[in-house]
């Protein structure tokens, strides 16, 4: 019993280091603001390269976001992702299938476009127009 059990650990760790690209945590300390106003209804996920994913229930919107480190643009994901509900998620690959938001494009026109990201936090603007932040702690 003692080795399969090691055998499942040593495979578990083996998966995940293989696929840490692909596997997004959820982050409980992460905050989002939208427009400078708190968002709660937002799960945000990260993964070994801080690549942020963002569940949004906010509105009455069911809306996931995802920007990556190697493009720097919000996206969202063309794949259905595979995912727990609530703690992670798992993408098609590691620079996951996505179309670009193209910013304001149901609503009012931003001053600010692209993206702007550090290892602290996300900035973006979505479909709406509204500047998305995410502070990473």
């Amino acid at each position: 019993m003692k080795k399969l059990l090691a055998l499942v650990v040593l495979a578990l760790v083996v998966f995940v280091v293989v696929y840490r690209q692909r596997i997004f945590l959820r982050d409980p300390l992460a905050t989002v603001t939208r427009d400078g106003e708190k968002v709660s209804s937002v799960a945000v996920m990260i993964n070994y390269s801080n690549d942020v994913l963002l569940q949004d229930h906010s509105a009455g919107k069911y809306r996931i976001y995802l920007v990556q480190n190697w493009n720097k643009q919000a996206e969202v994901p063309a794949v259905a992702l595979t995912c727990v509900q609530g703690m992670a998620c798992m993408t098609d690959a590691d620079q996951a299938a996505a179309t670009a938001i193209v910013p304001g494009s149901r609503g009012r026109r931003p001053a600010f476009e692209g993206v702007t990201m550090t290892n602290r936090f996300v900035e973006f603007v979505d479909e709406d127009g509204d500047l998305v932040r995410v502070v990473l702690r």
